[in-house]
């Protein structure tokens, strides 16, 4: 009975462990360089080239954009941040001759430092009236 008991434990125990799960995975880095959207030299991308991406390469630097729609209607975003300096690219464009174009570039500097917040003054009060004896 005990040896029964012992058995169903060690049956359950190795059960619990994971079994792989498809294919090996290869090993080392995935072959070739990763390639990113980039825009030509008048900063647009070619035309047809619709794409989605994220860039991480390093702490406080990372870079997304996007480019989704069709030839009459579409949208093309990217932003990018590096330490302390922001920008941004919209654009847009439709098949009733719409078209919108917004560029934000930020730039802290390493200086920079928030504000103190500035408190309220000292509130005046009228001096303590004086009691004489008599």
């Amino acid at each position: 009975n005990a040896l029964v008991v012992v058995g169903s434990c060690v049956l359950g125990v190795a059960m619990a462990f994971p079994f792989p799960q498809g294919p090996p995975a290869p090993a080392g880095p995935p072959e070739g360089p990763l390639s990113f959207p980039r825009p030509g030299a008048n900063g647009d991308y070619a035309a047809g080239d619709y794409f989605q991406y994220i860039n991480v390469p390093a702490h406080k630097v990372y870079e997304w954009g996007y480019r989704r729609g069709s030839p009459e209607h579409n949208r093309e975003q990217y932003l990018s941040q590096k330490d302390h300096t922001f920008k941004s690219k919209l654009k847009w464009h439709d098949q009733y001759g719409g078209h919108g174009e917004h560029y934000f570039d930020y730039n802290h500097g390493d200086n920079y430092k928030a504000p103190e917040p500035a408190y309220a003054p000292e509130p005046v009060y009228a001096p303590k009236p004086t009691y004489n004896a008599i």
